[in-house]
């Protein structure tokens, strides 16, 4: 079957979306609709109609991506739906691939998005990011010695304030930044205001939102879920530490995601008593992890003159496997073919200042790997001995020692949700 590619027209395609949502479970009832519409009308989008009808749609966003202290052009892939009539068709994947191509032509040397499941996206190029911690506690446990001031109330109409103070947050490796609040202000509108929680400071410039957290509650006693936070320093962190300690009057827990930089344990006080004592109750302390973003790379040479490492230079030949090539038709843009992946081989150098060139250097050690791989060493998420025993990524092993020194990163961290 031909599949024609078109660009989403919220006014001719958004029945047809919405139709698709609730069919996957994704929309359960006009609140959740009325958010889709506020994310769909704020996102670049492509369908795959059969029979006039959109059956497949995908949904991106452009922001950024911090590699160390670094800020890489990055597509988001907010959005993957197919409908029931066209499972199988390889109409997600040839969507998707699409999205990635037009994303990279805007300039993006980076994408990511949020998997329903390890392995799927892998056939475009994409690798697992870094595991997420999730911290279930007793906010009266907290070790935190100071009264927090008195805050500001923020409900789901303050998400543009919500969106500014996430991009000017402090940010760490790995961190993204999506310039739209679209997503944002979905989100927030899709809970129930009965039942949210937001709370935050004014004290940035002119009176900007400085730090906050924004999430949903549960009964009298919780749990509390916090969604989504801020901060411009660990000052503030504090901050709201305390103030979600200052909670513990009444609320018996509160589920975040751990942030970057911290082990959270360190802030509570006898965390494996609290949580043996909890057990069997909905307020027991729990500690999770799991791994449910991935990333890519989409332009080898731009990522990694923008990359620098603290480590002495490593010079290698890579040969490059890219599987997204298969979902793309062979087209023009112009005098020249669209993007087509980015498979092949180069000369890489990482240290200070990183490079990559198309070609090969004779004498030269080389790795072998995928880049969805190599997106993943190049991220941080693990180094080149732990990819070469799970991954597609091979090379022997005195590079492979070499790159475990050059790439010794920070755990990279989202903190974004999407």
């Amino acid at each position: 079957m031909k599949m024609e590619i078109l660009d989403y027209d919220h006014d001719r395609d958004f029945s047809a979306a919405s139709r698709i949502m609730y069919e996957v479970g994704w929309l359960e009832d006009e609140d959740d609709a009325k958010a889709f519409e506020v994310e769909a009308r704020a996102s670049v989008g492509w369908i795959l109609p059969i029979d006039g009808q959109a059956e497949c749609v995908v949904f991106t966003a452009p922001g950024s991506m911090r590699h160390g202290t670094t800020d890489l052009a990055m597509t988001a892939i907010t959005g993957v739906v197919t409908s029931r009539i066209a499972r199988r068709l390889g109409a997600a994947s040839k969507l998707t691939a699409h999205a990635l191509a037009v994303g990279r032509e805007a300039g993006s040397e980076v994408a990511a998005l949020n998997m329903f499941d390890q392995g799927y996206y892998d056939r475009l190029g994409f690798g697992t990011g870094a595991y997420s911690n999730t911290i279930k506690f007793d906010p009266a446990t907290l070790r935190v010695d100071r009264p927090p001031r008195p805050p500001r109330r923020l409900t789901a109409g303050d998400w543009g304030d919500i969106h500014e103070a996430m991009r000017a947050r402090l940010r760490d490796h790995g961190s993204i930044v999506i310039d739209s609040g679209g997503g944002l202000c979905a989100e927030l509108s899709s809970y129930d205001a009965a039942r949210t929680i937001g709370l935050g400071y004014y004290d940035g410039r002119d009176g900007a939102l400085s730090h906050f957290f924004f999430g949903e509650t549960s009964g009298e006693n919780g749990p509390y879920t916090i969604r989504w936070y801020a901060y411009r320093s660990t000052e503030q962190l504090m901050e709201l530490l305390a103030l979600m300690r200052s909670l513990g009057d009444q609320v018996f827990s509160l589920v975040m995601e751990e942030p970057p930089g911290i082990q959270f344990q360190d802030l509570l006080m006898q965390p494996l008593r609290s949580r043996e004592i909890s057990q069997g109750s909905k307020h027991a302390g729990k500690h999770t992890t799991h791994a449910y973003s991935q990333v890519r790379i989409l332009d080898l040479v731009d990522s990694l003159a923008k990359t620098h490492l603290d480590a002495e230079s490593v010079t290698f030949n890579l040969q490059l496997s890219d599987p997204v090539a298969g979902h793309l038709g062979t087209r023009t843009l112009g005098t020249r073919t669209r993007w087509q992946g980015i498979a092949g081989d180069y000369v890489v150098t990482l240290g200070e200042n990183c490079s990559a060139e198309k070609g090969r250097s004779p004498g030269l050690p080389t790795l072998s790997a995928s880049i969805g791989a190599f997106s993943r060493l190049w991220l941080g998420v693990r180094n080149a001995s732990s990819l070469a025993v799970t991954d597609n990524l091979r090379g022997d092993a005195a590079l492979l020692r070499q790159l475990d020194r050059a790439l010794r990163l920070p755990q990279p961290h989202f903190g974004w949700p999407f």
